[in-house]
């Protein structure tokens, strides 16, 4: 009888991870059967996609009470077909406040899950680390704080390094390059505003303009680069670019080909911010949201840096800018004084090398694979215990 695994993520950053996931599932099983939500890498990697993640492009807790009975038909939606199809394994992939009831729902159909791209529950308190354990036979982590943060409390744990470091690995901006016809004068500045509409709406206005006062106090020949996540309408993108009056190439995903050609970016906090971080790209970081979500979330964060960059140093590396911080001349001085500050640009490019050591990842997918076969009951010989890295 054939072997069904059901992979669900929420966001572009999990949908990516996602797809690696269901590449190292399949080379060790190609007759593997895989379902689930994700988006278009998940897609090509021959995941039967139940919902396509651009369904549940939303962000704060504002914005998911507004879109409540959405996010509730596409959650019942994906228990029926956790219910008809009867995986012999369920894989979680962030997006902790919906799929934790995905995890509910499968501990009643005796479905094993495992947890990968561990929920940031260092950042959020620890009040639902019992519901974790609960629900949930392994959680794969991505960072090593987080191995020691999940074991301490209980939580079956293992880092299998970030897969973050198989997709930096593989890119290749040369033919980017050669479809944008760079110079080697060109200063080429990188936009990158989100993958979920709110996002994108709130910061990419404030990218533009910020990125217009850059292009005249830097002078000479400057690029803007906006890449889009296939979350993120091309129309509503234009649209925005067309108001701010900023002549900016749209790129069509391929945001880490375009961060390696550039000399500076800014970017909204998240998986981009670590992408850019490693390939030494020097950067701001931004944030908005809806003002009832940050006085919520301003309560509810623990930790006193909320870039990822930050994080996993334990020390700010990358200026941040927050809610009424994000104005084009914040942004733009901010950058501009990163560009002069040379002792700062070299503390940064060190400090990126010495995390690519810890983070290690090129084998993230396969190991990951490895820990949910050994959880799933899939005698492959994959998994190599509890401590994978």
């Amino acid at each position: 009888m054939d072997r069904r695994v059901m992979i669900f993520a929420g966001e572009a950053s999990g949908d990516m991870y996602g797809g690696l996931l269901a590449g190292a599932l399949r080379g060790s099983d190609p007759g593997l059967r895989l379902s689930g939500i994700g988006g278009d890498a998940m897609a090509a990697a021959g995941v039967d996609l139940t919902v396509h993640i651009r369904e549940l492009s939303v962000m704060g807790i504002w914005e998911v009470l507004r879109d409540l009975r959405r996010l509730r038909k596409v959650l019942e939606k994906a228990k029926s077909a956790m219910k008809a199809q009867k995986p012999d394994g369920l894989v979680l992939i962030d997006f902790y406040r919906f799929n934790i009831e995905l995890a509910r729902e499968a501990k009643k159909l005796g479905i094993p899950v495992v947890y990968y791209v561990a929920p940031k529950l260092w950042a959020w308190g620890k009040g639902r680390i019992v519901e974790m354990d609960s629900l949930v036979a392994r959680v794969l982590a991505i960072f090593p704080f987080e191995e020691e943060f999940y074991r301490s409390h209980g939580v079956p744990v293992t880092y299998v390094g970030n897969p973050l470091m198989e997709l930096l690995a593989a890119t290749d901006a040369g033919p980017l390059r050669e479809e944008l016809a760079l110079v080697e004068d060109e200063t080429v500045i990188s936009l990158l505003p989100g993958s979920r509409n709110p996002e994108v709406r709130m910061l990419l206005p404030v990218f533009l303009e910020a990125s217009a006062l850059l292009s005249r106090d830097l002078g000479g020949k400057v690029r803007i680069l906006v890449p889009r996540a296939h979350t993120i309408p091309r129309a509503e993108m234009e649209r925005m670019i067309d108001q701010s009056g900023v002549k900016a190439t749209i790129i069509d995903g391929r945001s880490r080909e375009a961060l390696v050609l550039s000399d500076l970016a800014l970017v909204a906090s998240g998986t981009a911010t670590l992408e850019a971080f490693l390939l030494g790209v020097p950067q701001v970081v931004a944030y908005r949201m809806a003002r009832l979500t940050y006085h919520i979330a301003k309560r509810l964060f623990k930790l006193p840096r909320f870039s990822l960059p930050n994080i996993v140093v334990g020390r700010e590396v990358v200026t941040e800018l927050l809610q009424d911080e994000v104005t084009p001349e914040r942004l733009a001085a901010t950058a501009l004084n990163l560009i002069g500050n040379e002792e700062a640009r070299r503390d940064y490019l060190a400090a990126g090398v010495e995390m690519k050591k810890v983070l290690k990842g090129e084998e993230a997918s396969r190991l990951a694979a490895g820990q949910c076969a050994a959880v799933f009951g899939f005698d492959d010989g994959q998994a190599d215990g509890d401590q994978a890295l």
